[in-house]
């Protein structure tokens, strides 16, 4: 009630001073005539005020210094107005009117104690230009808050990335509510250790992990509901301050790490650029050049028998194949590449003796992208040695003892997207744990909110003409259940209040877009209409998507042929876009001399190298490189029966 009715008393007392003041002017004697029906509605205002001051102060929260300035200041103003009223009531004008200039001059000191309570020390000149800030005291503008206000000089090696990502965002947004003044839910964002030490809702922010942080998910929140950050009808924060700052989480929130030293992907270099002018780029470390390691790389192959190569010509990248080497290989072959640790970007570990030990020869590979430890003796303990791999996006861990504290320790790593665990230790529970931490759905939801209104603005530009379609003299047999099930342009399941009436047959679609695009011409897709010869047979054996034996309760028709798959997840990816997986439904035919008869990869699925093939049960197999046949020569098994060709022999 205090924030309610304080503004009541501050209006009709300044009211009071302007009439008493006014009065002693001739021309306006009288102004002061109807003062004692203004007295009646001010004192009882000014108590109440105080009163529910009083009470909102019992919460705590607050500056305890600054509080009692302000509560003190407060009830002298609400006492001085009640004696200016009795005054007043029995006729002691002049003392009357000394307790209205002395109430105002309280009023002044109450207020401004107040304000600083509610909105910060600096809030009279927190948004004045920088020359009048300075002339009154306010400080800069990063002191004020305003997050970018200027050109800041700072040097990314030196300068933590606290001070640039996380600090000028709390200090404009939060602070006011949440610092040494005023700390709702004794909450306080002013500083790195008063941030970890969090608030009775917890902790504020988790670090390395954004989803988790309060701090961030309450700024994603819509902004109708109460645990909305700032609070509506405040200013809130850009999209590009809260990208900053979910950066500074994301990268561990430790206050004294240096933007350099976190690294930030191009997107946030660009903001930082953005907000406070052109930085000073930290200095990369160059590497060799492809002819300079060349003699190392081939010496290395040769003497370890793996596979190092390029990855393109144009830098000095390395891929690294040591599952061809199998027992041979261990941790000390491992400690054999640290001399091309910063080149690696790809490593591939199956199958090989490595262990716990050498990974902490892998953890040296900062720019690794991709690891493969599938059939190693690695455990949990060995993973967390990866953790500064903040480059790693993919990691297989097929057929290890891995469990579930050895995901925990995944959880932090910023680039990691796709993680193998089949035929691990993993458990369901964990594994769901850990793509809740790893994904951020308030994110996902608004971006998806964004397309949405994109999507409709779109259609609010979009022209249909509909002329028709032409009248036939044969009334359909039924023009009430449509043909398909899946709409004939987008392949997707059919919408059945969208329908056309097309040379008898009522066709079905999911949309009026797609709908439309069939009016117009319905020729390219007739052929998707035509039904099955024999629509409860498969065409095959293999999942289009899984490459897994099929489920023969698991089909859908598409363009007139049963398509069998292994789940329902798969169906539905399917349905969703078959267009991708339309390629392993075909057979494959006797191959032409020096053709291949697969055009993807048995193991990467990336298009084949015609160059790269081996004959196996009278077929030609392509692959993509080099390391993907090497690995078919192997082994065969599992890409034979991938391609249906499990009788078959290399």
């Amino acid at each position: 009630m205090h924030p309610l009715l304080v503004h009541l008393p501050i209006g009709l007392m300044v009211l009071l001073a302007l009439l008493e003041w006014m009065s002693r002017w001739p021309r306006f004697k009288q102004a002061n005539a109807g003062v004692g029906v203004i007295l009646l509605v001010t004192v009882p205002a000014a108590v109440l005020t105080a009163l529910f001051g009083w009470m909102l102060s019992r919460g705590g929260g607050y500056d305890a210094s600054l509080l009692d300035l302000h509560l003190y200041t407060g009830i002298a103003t609400a006492a001085i107005c009640l004696l200016g009223g009795l005054f007043y009531a029995v006729g002691m004008k002049k003392l009357y009117r000394l307790s209205v200039f002395t109430g105002l001059l309280a009023l002044v000191v109450a207020s401004h104690y107040g304000g600083s309570l509610t909105h910060g020390n600096g809030y009279l000149t927190q948004y004045l230009p920088q020359p009048f800030r300075g002339m009154f005291g306010g400080g800069s503008a990063a002191k004020s808050g305003v997050a970018g206000a200027g050109t800041v000089s700072f040097n990314p090696e030196t300068t933590p990335a606290f001070q640039v990502a996380a600090k000028p965002v709390l200090d404009k947004y939060c602070v006011g509510c949440h610092g040494p003044e005023k700390s709702k839910g004794e909450l306080r964002l002013d500083g790195p250790e008063q941030i970890a030490k969090g608030g009775t809702s917890g902790p504020a922010v988790v670090a390395g992990a954004v989803v988790q942080s309060l701090l961030a998910k309450r700024m994603h929140l819509p902004s109708t509901m109460d645990e909305h950050m700032p609070p509506d009808g405040k200013p809130q924060p850009t999209r590009d301050e809260v990208a900053l700052l979910e950066w500074w989480i994301s990268s561990g929130a430790d206050a004294g790490k240096t933007v350099a030293a976190l690294k930030p992907p191009q997107n946030i270099t660009d903001l930082i650029n953005k907000r406070f002018g052109k930085i000073e780029a930290a200095p990369k470390i160059a590497l060799p050049s492809l002819d300079a390691i060349q003699p190392l790389v081939e010496k290395l192959s040769a003497d370890l028998k793996i596979a190092i190569r390029p990855m393109s010509e144009k830098d000095s990248w390395l891929q690294c194949n040591a599952s061809i080497a199998g027992a041979t290989f261990g941790d000390e072959q491992l400690g054999l590449l640290a001399p091309l640790q910063n080149h690696i970007r790809r490593l591939d570990l199956g199958g090989t003796k490595v262990t716990d030990a050498g990974l902490a020869k892998v953890a040296g590979m900062s720019n690794l992208e991709q690891l493969h430890l599938e059939k190693t003796a690695v455990t949990d303990a060995g993973l967390a040695q990866l953790k500064g791999l903040g480059e790693l996006e993919y990691l297989n861990l097929y057929g290890t003892v891995v469990g579930d504290a050895g995901l925990e320790h995944l959880k932090s790593m910023p680039a990691l997207r796709r993680v193998f665990l089949w035929q691990t230790h993993v458990t369901g529970p964990a594994a769901a744990a850990f793509l809740e931490a790893r994904t951020d759905k308030d994110q996902i939801k608004t971006w998806k909110d964004e397309i949405e209104a994109l999507e409709a603005k779109i259609r609010g530009q979009q022209v249909t003409v509909d002329l028709g379609l032409a009248v036939s003299n044969t009334p359909p047999a039924d023009c009430t259940v449509a043909v398909n099930t899946l709409c004939p342009v987008s392949c997707k399941p059919v919408n059945p209040a969208k329908t056309v009436v097309h040379e008898g047959k009522t066709v079905a679609f999911c949309c009026d877009d797609c709908k439309a695009q069939f009016q117009k011409d319905p020729k390219p897709f007739l052929a998707r209409l035509a039904p099955a010869a024999d629509s409860k047979v498969a065409v095959n054996t293999l999942c289009p998507v899984s490459c897994k034996p099929v489920n023969p309760s698991k089909t859908v028709v598409h363009e007139g042929k049963t398509v069998a798959f292994c789940c329902d997840d798969c169906k539905a990816q399917f349905q969703k876009d078959p267009k991708p997986f339309l390629a392993r439904l075909a057979p494959p035919a006797a191959s032409a001399k020096g053709t291949p008869i697969n055009k993807t990869c048995p193991f990467s699925d990336k298009p084949v190298n015609p160059e790269k093939t081996v004959e196996c049960g009278g077929k030609l197999i392509g692959f993509c490189c080099d390391d993907c046949k090497a690995k078919f020569e192997k082994d065969p098994t599992a890409a034979l029966a991938k391609l249906g060709l499990t009788g078959a022999k290399p």
